[in-house]
């Protein structure tokens, strides 16, 4: 992305590109919690929170443990 408001490091971004790419929400939400895991301070933590609240909301019925 050639945007410098946005960062490709952002973790909505990043969890809309493979969602655009076909990923199936599943697998998303599950890569997306792997991340969040992984994320060492408070912010990045919180900004995939939204990104797998933004997974959710997008797909009722979504199947996640």
């Amino acid at each position: 992305m050639d945007n410098k408001f946005f960062s490709d490091e952002d973790p909505y971004f990043q969890v809309c590109d493979r969602l655009d790419a076909g990923e199936k929400p599943e697998a998303v939400y599950a890569w997306a919690q792997k991340q969040r895991g992984k994320a060492k301070d408070e912010v990045l933590r919180d900004e995939w929170d939204e990104a797998l609240r933004y997974i959710r909301e997008e797909n009722p019925g979504l199947q996640v443990s």
